[in-house]
């Protein structure tokens, strides 16, 4: 339980905050943290919503997306690509598309994440701010894939912004749940580019499975990329021998089997036909 609030004026000052306060965590949207039965547990909270993380910016050949956005300004922009404004509508709550930003989403990194299996498709970068083991405050330019493979080594870092690269890459998300405010028993995110012959390649498979995280499917990537997958009834195959679940309330293994592989090769089938980016 929340029962000290603290309000950042910098970045160094968050971090700062962060590192003399035990049981802290940072205060976004507010969304989880003020859930009830919520996973998020802390004494205090850090607010940063004076630290301008909250703007959307054409850099050229990026889209600077800052921490703070909310979802329902992911909607509105019109510098943000379709994809992740579908996977921002993921959240039916108009009321918690105001509050929820995307660094939230990001950082909780959970298995009913709505952002997460899109951005990780995507090969985002993020940027990142620290601070060393002598206080010495740095900041970084890493891969999503490598916040998420090494998710809880980050637990003291600073999302500072989200960067989308603005190529020619295929990114496609689904949902699937009971209602738009029911969690999702999966949600999938697919991304893929073709060189100048026509090739496959860079593909990212990412599926969020209740109760088993946030999971990369890189033996569906490589197969794909090797020629190994050429139809959507291949690549279903191979997500259902690939991906982990468990039976709970959102639905039984088979169940999300089958839907993680529909999903996936759903956006395959689209990305070979040319869908939108």
């Amino acid at each position: 339980m929340i029962q000290e609030y603290l309000i950042a004026n910098t970045t160094e000052d968050a971090l700062n905050k962060k590192r003399s306060n035990t049981k802290s965590v940072f205060y976004a949207g507010g969304t989880e943290i003020n859930r009830l039965h919520s996973t998020v547990e802390g004494r205090t909270a850090i607010s940063l919503s004076k630290l301008g993380f909250d703007t959307i910016s054409d850099e050229g050949s990026t889209i600077k997306i800052g921490s703070m956005v909310t979802l329902q300004q992911l909607i509105e922009s019109p510098l943000v690509p379709s994809w992740l404004k579908d996977a921002a509508h993921f959240c039916g709550s108009f009321t918690k598309r105001n509050m929820a930003t995307i660094g939230g989403n990001l950082a909780l990194m959970s298995d009913h994440s709505y952002l997460a299996p899109a951005l990780l498709a995507s090969r985002a970068r993020l940027l990142t701010a620290n601070l060393t083991e002598k206080g010495v405050y740095s900041e970084d330019n890493i891969p999503i894939r490598e916040y998420h493979a090494y998710h809880k080594q980050f637990a003291g870092t600073l999302l500072l912004a989200v960067s989308l690269s603005k190529d020619d890459r295929y990114v496609g998300t689904l949902r699937y749940a009971m209602s738009s405010q029911n969690r999702a028993a999966v949600t999938v995110g697919f991304s893929a580019t073709k060189d100048s012959e026509q090739v496959i390649d860079h593909v990212r498979v990412f599926v969020a499975v209740h109760g088993k995280g946030v999971q990369r499917l890189e033996k569906v990537e490589n197969s794909i990329e090797n020629g190994e997958l050429t139809t959507r009834e291949d690549v279903q195959l191979a997500v259902r021998h690939d991906i982990v679940v468990v039976d709970d309330m959102t639905g039984g293994s088979d169940y999300k089997r089958y839907i993680a592989s529909e999903g996936v090769g759903q956006l395959f089938s689209a990305f070979l036909q040319g869908g939108a980016q």
